[in-house]
């Protein structure tokens, strides 16, 4: 049993640091010293700002080293570095063993890739796992709303397949400038112009494929006003809260599809020759930066010690300016 910093969210609506005991791996369990996590900023968002009664862990992606292994546990050896599925804290068990949902994956990062651009496996796999749904074709014309590091990676996956052209949409040109990078051919700063006649006069009559990828669920009614008729609008965001659209004009005569994209664990999709689980996505991920062919590392404009969690929390409930991708670091506290 050991000792482990944690952040979490206190009943005060605030951030905190706070501890947690990690007890020595059971068969099948592998312990992992945590190294670096990364902030989701949607879904932390939404959980930052809900009320609780008691102290609540936060975050879901971890980078660390294998420290001790449970007895029957033979694929994995200590000094191996993992992407885990874990809240924001200094160590955490996996079982790799029995347990074959989303909380017994341990992912090795090959040597090519460094722990911060290691963190980007999990929102890499749910901006992946939306263009596969979604399916844009070779010279379709896709538009992404928002530019956060779904956003970002989403359009990258759009660019990278084929569409033509990728509208990056968002209200920050800080942010727009990223997207460039990631391979959007045109950007929209929605603060200073109309999304959906500048979205329409680009693509000749509205995207083929449409990604709400915003916070904000009003940004859903654009989306679906932005697209083509006979469309697709995926849903890759995490929008708390309702939005009501008018079923007939944006729906129903416009003939759109709606797709989600947020599946836990997956099963293989059929229209693949290739099983794209979960993991399978993480390590394409991984195989692309390694290759040098996604760049992730502009997108990181905060990487701070753990104990600076409470005031990037309250940065984020600010608002979107001046930050983009954002780690905590556990290998030191300042």
């Amino acid at each position: 049993m050991q000792n482990a910093p944690r952040v979490v969210l206190t009943p005060t609506g605030k951030a905190a640091i706070g501890s947690i005991q990690v007890a020595n791996p059971a068969p099948g369990e592998i312990l992992v010293r945590i190294r670096k996590t990364q902030v989701s900023a949607g879904s932390e968002r939404n959980a930052y700002e809900m009320s609780r009664s008691r102290d609540a862990s936060v975050g879901y992606t971890a980078v660390g080293v294998i420290e001790e292994v449970g007895s029957s546990v033979n694929d994995y050896e200590p000094g191996e570095r993992v992407l885990i599925i874990s809240p924001h804290q200094g160590a955490d068990l996996v079982n790799v063993g029995t347990d074959a949902s989303w909380r017994g994956y341990a992912g090795r990062i090959p040597d090519g890739v460094t722990d911060a651009q290691a963190t980007f496996g999990v929102l890499g796999d749910v901006a992946l796992h939306g263009v596969r749904r979604a399916k844009p074709y070779l010279g379709e014309s896709v538009a992404v709303f928002a530019q956060g590091l779904v956003g970002q990676l989403t359009t990258y996956f759009a660019a990278r397949a084929g569409a033509y052209p990728v509208i990056a949409i968002d209200l920050l040109d800080e942010r727009l400038e990223h997207s460039r990078r990631m391979g959007a051919t045109h950007t929209i700063n929605a603060s200073r112009e109309d999304v959906v006649q500048a979205v329409h006069d680009l693509t000749g009559g509205g995207a083929r494929v449409v990604f709400m990828v915003a916070r904000n669920p009003a940004v859903f009614v654009d989306c679906l006003k932005a697209a083509a008729h006979g469309a697709t609008v995926c849903l890759s965001g995490s929008p708390p809260g309702t939005v009501e659209i008018a079923l007939q004009p944006e729906v129903l005569r416009h003939e759109l599809d709606i797709l989600g994209n947020y599946s836990l664990d997956y099963p293989p999709e059929p229209y693949h020759r290739f099983q794209w689980t979960r993991p399978a996505n993480r390590a394409y991920v991984f195989d692309l930066i390694a290759r040098g062919e996604l760049n992730v590392d502009h997108l990181v404009t905060h990487d701070v010690p753990y104990s600076r969690a409470p005031e990037i929390y309250e940065m984020i409930a600010c608002g979107p300016e001046g930050w983009l991708g954002v780690l905590f670091d556990w290998t030191s506290q300042t």
